[in-house]
């Protein structure tokens, strides 16, 4: 898959880009604040709908564009995928007036489309400077990561998430309730059998692709690391078999992989009746407490280097190149699952990596269909990518093609 054409209208610091790529490594590059990691962004949104940096899509305007009469943001671009050219549109439109809700509309072959069906129609992966919140951040930025990736390889799971969150939002809005002004609890645990039936696919899949993504990242650890270390995913859910891990994790013992012992739920079905079973033990505490205690929504991943973990024990170094790791296994899982190759996104990256790890990004790289490169510093690709990559110069908003 590759990015052939893309046009941008009011985007960031992007008043008007019209632009075509061929595939290969193509490098933007610059001073600082011209535009690089805007363009990442937008390409970003376009396969996605959503931006990796914003708060909220008011934010994708042109600072300049409400003053001209132009409260808009338009990205449009054309994916050559293996089954064919797609075009895309993903547009941005503000309220007239402060406080109107923004629009957003997705245009996939002339066809609009809810959000839900889109995701997973441009498959794309981004390797920010940020990636080392995946280790250290809370819980949610990892199971934020693992919705993502799950959901450009598997739609049912987005639909299912979506599902669990409203069911999940009505549930808690019920306890909260119930907790200020007392009732019939009823009318909370009506939610259960919703709650339970998304959820467990939700966790079924997650179990899935953790596994997957385990046996990929120990390999391309190990390299990283010139077999040194070894790197092990750890999924552990929120049923009791899981914070059993998760207690064995904190005494410092190498726990079991939830999901390979005998007496652990390995099906739907058994997910679904430990689920059932645990929201009916823990009904009195969620009353007093006012929120659902058991669901998916609180799940957690941990990353085990020598069975140590990374977020408690790791150092910088280590924890930066666990998530490094992540990423080039990802982008393998992706390539693998969608028989065609994501859209590469790499943010200045090079500039947190010694010699050895930028050399081996670049050999992941030339596997890659297409890859959007940032940096400030030119210097720091290798020799073998820079020889091939297409240089751009970005200024002020504009692309300049060097070569």
């Amino acid at each position: 898959m590759y990015l052939a054409e893309l046009r941008l209208i009011n985007f960031r610091n992007y008043a008007r880009l019209e632009a075509s790529f061929s595939p290969g490594l193509i490098v933007l590059h610059g001073a600082n604040a011209q535009g690089k990691t805007n363009f990442l962004e937008a390409v970003a949104y376009l396969a996605t709908a959503r931006s990796p940096h914003a708060s909220a899509d008011r934010e994708l305007v042109h600072f300049g564009a409400r003053e001209e009469g132009l409260p808009f943001a338009h990205v449009e671009g054309r994916v050559q995928r293996a089954d064919g050219l797609h075009h895309v549109r993903v547009s941005v439109t503000l309220g007239e007036q402060e406080g109107r809700r923004t629009q957003k509309a997705v245009v996939f072959d002339g066809r609009r489309l809810p959000l839900l069906e889109y995701i997973g129609e441009v498959a794309v992966i981004q390797f920010l400077p940020e990636d080392i919140s995946l280790i250290v951040s809370s819980p949610a930025v990892r199971r934020r990561y693992l919705d993502v990736t799950i959901c450009q390889i598997d739609r049912q799971y987005c639909h299912d998430l979506a599902r669990y969150t409203e069911a999940l939002r009505q549930r808690n809005a019920a306890l909260r309730a119930l907790q200020e002004q007392g009732g019939n609890p009823e009318v909370a645990w009506l939610w259960d059998e919703p709650l339970v039936r998304h959820g467990s696919y939700i966790i079924v899949r997650r179990r899935q692709i953790v596994a997957l993504l385990d046996e990929l990242v120990t390999r391309v650890h190990a390299e990283l690391t010139g077999g040194r270390e070894r790197l092990r995913l750890l999924y552990l859910p929120c049923l009791e078999l899981g914070r059993r891990a998760a207690h064995q994790l904190s005494l410092g013992l190498r726990p079991t992989v939830w999901g390979t012992g005998r007496d652990e739920p390995t099906s739907l079905h058994d997910v679904e009746t430990e689920f059932g079973e645990r929201l009916r033990r823990a009904r009195d505490e969620e009353l007093r407490r006012g929120m659902t205690l058991i669901g998916p929504h609180r799940d957690d991943l941990r990353f085990l280097v020598n069975a140590r973990d990374m977020a408690r024990f790791g150092s910088r170094g280590q924890q930066r190149t666990a998530a490094l790791a992540l990423r080039l296994a990802e982008m393998a899982l992706i390539a693998e699952k969608k028989q065609d190759a994501p859209l590469l996104l790499l943010d200045d990256i090079m500039s947190e990596l010694d010699a050895h790890r930028r050399a081996y990004v670049g050999r992941a790289l030339e596997q890659y269909e297409q890859a959007f490169l940032t940096t400030g510093d030119l210097d720091l690709l290798p020799p073998s990518l820079r020889a091939q990559a297409r240089l751009v110069r970005v200024e002020e908003g504009r692309l300049v093609w060097e070569r």
